[in-house]
């Protein structure tokens, strides 16, 4: 009989598997990621890493010269980017690019998952990043937009390890998507731990990920509070797998953790569906 343990352990395998197709943290990002993240980052290290990048050099400058900026002068050196759109923004631009590429899959299974999965990335980083500023959490609006983009990346690791069983264990039953969607919203606070460690992120991040569902979690970790709260108003305002428009956000343990009100909850709400209608996703 099919378990879902054969699939927990299946997971954990792929995890371990030389040559899985694994989300990966970008070698480049993750230099930046660790210099940004300093509490006296070397700008011109973090402009050399990027420059040695062609991908990340043109999305930065893309952003740099995006329609906002029309009618001044087009930049055409990260220096000048940096200047520009600042070095948070220049950041940013380098996750996003990077995570990107996570979600972009030739499998038909894991295709039909990818776009929803992405927009509900980039939505939460903004919210969580908007909550930060919003909230006087100014020094955790670096770490709120990365937590917030990488929160859910345990589910593409639970669709790519379903994939591998279906691939590799011909014996083993046709996973359904009902199956596959119970899996992925069982497994992927645990699996999603799991891999930011094996990619050597920083602790907070991995407790982001463990965390973001479970109802005795550490109401301290700002951080995660933040994620929380952006993630529900994604479910909320339908940009995810799981959707509750009648969700009652005022009531929740994280905004009042945050001392939000109904009114600065809707402005959050606003906020999010402007960015993602205005987002190249």
């Amino acid at each position: 009989m099919f378990e879902i343990a054969s699939i927990h352990d299946r997971v954990r395998e792929f995890l371990d598997e030389p040559g899985s197709d694994l989300p990966v943290f970008d070698r480049t990002a993750l230099l930046v990621h660790q210099e940004a993240t300093k509490a006296d980052p070397d700008t011109d290290k973090i402009i050399s890493y990027i420059a040695q990048d062609q991908v990340l050099a043109a999305e930065v400058l893309k952003v740099a010269n995006s329609s906002f900026f029309r009618g001044i002068k087009k930049v055409s050196r990260i220096q000048d980017a940096v200047v520009r759109i600042g070095l948070r923004e220049v950041v940013n631009s380098v996750m996003v690019t990077t995570q990107r590429k996570n979600y972009s899959s030739r499998n038909p299974f894991v295709q039909q998952y990818t776009a929803t999965l992405w927009k509900h990335s980039v939505a939460c980083a903004f919210g969580a990043q908007w909550l930060a500023r919003r909230c006087d959490h100014v020094e955790l609006v670096p770490e709120a937009f990365i937590a917030g983009l990488i929160h859910d990346v345990g589910k593409l690791l639970v669709l790519k390890a379903l994939v591998s069983v279906g691939e590799k264990d011909k014996d083993a039953p046709r996973i359904t998507k009902t199956a596959a969607d119970e899996f992925v919203e069982t497994m992927h606070p645990e699996c999603g731990f799991l891999l930011l460690e094996k990619w050597n992120l920083p602790e907070s991040y991995c407790h982001v990920c463990r965390d973001h569902h479970r109802r005795d979690y550490d109401q301290g970790n700002i951080l995660l509070v933040l994620v929380r709260l952006a993630n529900l108003v994604c479910r909320k305002i339908g940009i995810g797998l799981r959707q509750d428009p009648d969700l009652i956000l005022v009531t929740s343990s994280e905004a009042g953790i945050l001392g939000l009100s109904d009114i600065i909850l809707a402005e959050l709400e606003i906020a999010m569906e402007d960015h993602i209608a205005n987002a190249v996703i």
